[in-house]
């Protein structure tokens, strides 16, 4: 569940930065503030690799910047806001609101998988992005998520490449 890897004090109400790169600044800060990420710069650095692959604004307003990296300590996410959006490059061309960015180890696999997972579900949910937009601080966002994991009640599966499916319920991966 978010609640899980996303606590109060990963939550930034909003975003003093305005252009992309200035934000994943910003928000690998908040990974380094409390002790998940060991080297800031290089965890930068994979943030960008992964954005040259393609963009992590996924639209409507969403952005899920996520990297695995050696100077990471398992899986956390941050959230942050930006009330007049940023330019995240985002596939429909509007500016991002809504960013939750993902650090993960490079041992953990199926867990990074569910939380990315999860987190596109929570953004596929109308109601969930204009509470979390209206939302005025940590307390209100982080009751939003705690009500989100609590009404979903269930992980879901996720595709993956070659037909794999990942059952979070299950201690194998199994094929279709």
């Amino acid at each position: 569940m978010l609640t899980e890897v996303l606590e109060e004090d990963l939550v930034i109400t909003e975003l003093k930065s305005k252009r992309k790169e200035d934000v994943i600044k910003e928000m690998a800060g908040r990974f380094v503030e409390v002790g998940v990420v060991k080297d800031e710069n290089k965890f930068v650095e994979a943030l960008k690799e992964r954005e040259k692959i393609e963009t992590t604004a996924v639209g409507s307003g969403v952005a899920i910047p996520h990297a695995r990296s050696d100077t990471v300590e398992g899986l956390t996410v941050v959230f942050a806001k930006s009330e007049e959006g940023v330019d995240f490059e985002s596939v429909d061309g509007k500016p991002v609101q809504l960013i939750f960015m993902i650090a993960c180890s490079l041992d953990i696999n199926r867990e990074y998988l569910q939380i990315l997972a999860r987190i596109a579900r929570l953004c596929k949910n109308y109601k969930m992005k204009d509470g979390l937009i209206k939302a005025k601080d940590k307390k209100e966002i982080m009751h939003l998520i705690k009500g989100f994991d609590a009404g979903s009640g269930k992980f879901e599966e996720i595709k993956l490449k070659r037909g794999r499916t990942v059952y979070p319920n299950k201690t194998t991966d199994q094929r279709q």
